[in-house]
């Protein structure tokens, strides 16, 4: 039994202005023929007429906010009346006007990555001197302004260069009656590496060098959660941290499995569906319905991919974790 979408996340661009250690996607050049704000409206539409207003949305990119007209998206989605919108952004772009614009639109949650409160650590991290301070400026911002925002939070990535300082983070998180979400660091994106890259490669320095250090971190993190902190993380799933820490490239191929092809989907900047990023586009909405796609061959076919998978995937220790 495959339900229908309960989750679509849109990526309106995979242009970016920060040149993040972890993440290579700012070498993309805008695509060519991305879709306008008007094609995502008709989108947004036809994933309305399926799913009905019961589905999240999430913009993401790449830095969503690089699109121009993208608060207009915003305001659409709400005013179509889907069960809740959400942008995932760096926060570089955000000064007071956007803050309110984006709150007033209709927003519910805005998600910003912050890797340290240690602005020169954030800062080191993410590749553009004053990326720490813009993100602290932006949550100042929507704590003045909140509009229609139900939820602030920040995404930190787990890794060797702000391990120190992670205690810290989630302790200023909670005096500023913000939420935190945590991931593990996974293989740089948008670059071909080997399984071993946290070893032998020129990126292993992200990688933590102590187990022991890193699961006396993850257990004040569940101590944290247990005491009522903001913590976005299930206990499961920082206690899953644990064993991915041990050994990345045992632990999600041989003890988890994969729902990518139920009840999420993704939409890129040029209108491709997709189940899962490693198994290409399933159709495209400007030439079909989002239900047509969602029921056709190619998507049945790739599911039967991902049944059947048993690659190292990091979106099973991260973004799509099930208990």
């Amino acid at each position: 039994m495959i339900r229908k979408p309960k989750f679509c996340s849109i990526e309106v661009s995979y242009e970016c202005i920060l040149r993040c250690k972890m993440c290579y996607m700012w070498k993309n050049q805008r695509m060519p023929d991305e879709l306008n704000i008007d094609e995502w409206k008709r989108a947004i539409c036809s994933l309305k007429k399926f799913t009905g207003p019961n589905c999240s949305i999430n913009i993401t990119g790449g830095e969503p906010l690089l699109k121009k007209q993208v608060i207009d998206l915003v305001k659409f989605i709400n005013q179509e009346g889907f069960l809740d919108v959400s942008m995932t952004t760096n926060g570089f772009l955000i000064d007071k006007e956007m803050a309110r614009s984006l709150s007033d639109a209709g927003l519910r949650m805005i998600s910003l990555s912050l890797d340290s409160s240690n602005q020169q650590i954030h800062d080191n991290i993410r590749g553009v001197p004053g990326a720490g301070k813009k993100v602290m400026d932006a949550i100042e911002y929507f704590s003045l302004h909140r509009g229609s925002l139900e939820k602030i939070g920040i995404q930190t990535i787990i890794m060797e260069p702000n391990i120190d300082t992670i205690i810290d983070l989630a302790k200023w998180a909670d005096k500023s009656k913000i939420s935190v979400y945590f991931m593990a660091v996974v293989k740089p994106l948008c670059l071909l590496l080997p399984d071993t890259w946290h070893i032998d490669s020129e990126f292993a320095y992200l990688w933590p060098k102590e187990e022991k250090k890193i699961n006396n971190l993850l257990d004040a993190l569940i101590k944290f959660k247990k005491d009522g902190i903001d913590i976005g993380n299930s206990i499961a799933q920082l206690e899953a941290f644990k064993c991915y820490f041990a050994d990345p490239n045992e632990f999600v191929k041989k003890k988890r499995n994969c729902r990518m092809g139920d009840g999420m989907l993704k939409i890129g900047p040029q209108g491709e569906v997709a189940l899962c990023a490693e198994k290409g586009s399933i159709g495209n909405v400007r030439k079909n319905e989002i239900e047509d796609i969602w029921w056709s061959e190619p998507a049945n076919r790739v599911r039967e991919e991902i049944d059947s998978c048993r690659m190292n995937c990091p979106q099973l220790i991260n973004c799509y974790f099930e208990e």
